[in-house]
């Protein structure tokens, strides 16, 4: 089985190839919990899916510009060819939030090298430059001294794209986070739930002390001695309801209309 939110990643198969054991107990999981089966379309590809669809009444709180946690650290990611073209077109506004070009040409690169590493390198600046001099995600920036933001979608915002333009402008792993999605290494099914405690033992990432998904944790003193203003817990709701256009434009209709009559 594989990570399939990770088959892109610039580490290639020790990132998204999961060990025996893990496998063996993602296996037990999706067979003694209560599923659905349905469809799902990611990138024009379409899958067969089991769905753990009761983890989608869990309460999330997507409040980006509170929260300082890094969640944009490295580089997740080989680039799309259709994300370079939308930076290269907003090539100075790009530049702006991140500083990035400015950093390379201080570095001796000419506008030109800088063009080509956005069209060619894998992370869309060399690599020797890759999360060092240029740290987390090559698209990250920080708007204020607080958060950390993804440039992609904040000039999509700012351009008034469309929710499924943003989504499908994104890095998969973007888009989707943090769903985790599993995939059998013949492509032939996949097995979609979210981060929790219990699910640790065999998901790419130890999400569950994140204050997004994790409402208990944001009110931990772990957390608020990063974040003191904390999240608001009114502003928490099911992940099926926060994440509905990301469901929709990045797993399909057919997806979302299965997994809403499940729920009722």
């Amino acid at each position: 089985m594989k990570y399939l939110l990770f088959l892109n990643h610039p580490k290639g198969e020790k990132i998204f190839k999961m060990n025996k054991t893990k496998e063996k107990r993602a296996r037990k999981y999706f067979s003694t919990i209560k599923t659905i089966e349905t469809i799902i379309f990611i990138r024009g590809k379409e899958y067969s899916a089991t769905v753990d669809h009761e983890m989608f009444h869990k309460l999330a709180n997507f409040d980006c510009f509170n929260c300082q946690d890094n969640c944009c650290g490295g580089n997740p990611s080989i680039f799309e060819n259709h994300t370079r073209n939308f930076i290269l077109k907003n090539y100075d506004e790009y530049n702006i939030k991140t500083k990035n070009n400015d950093i390379l040409e201080e570095f001796g690169l000419t506008k030109d090298e800088i063009i080509t590493s956005i069209k060619e390198d894998e992370v869309i600046v060399p690599f020797e430059f890759a999360e060092d001099e240029i740290s987390n995600c090559s698209c990250s920036y920080k708007p204020n001294n607080s958060c950390i933001l993804c440039s992609v979608h904040s000039i999509a915002l700012e351009q008034q794209l469309s929710p499924k333009d943003i989504i499908d402008l994104k890095p998969l792993i973007c888009s989707l986070w943090p769903l985790e999605i599993l995939v059998e290494d013949d492509d032939s099914k996949v097995y979609i739930t979210l981060p929790d405690d219990f699910t640790n033992s065999f998901t790419r990432e130890d999400f569950y002390k994140i204050a997004c998904i994790n409402f208990s944790y944001s009110e931990s003193p772990i957390f608020k001695r990063i974040n003191p203003e904390g999240f608001d817990e009114k502003d928490y709701t099911p992940i099926y309801d926060t994440y509905k256009d990301t469901l929709i434009y990045g797993l399909g209709e057919q997806f979302y209309k299965d997994l809403i009559f499940s729920l009722k």
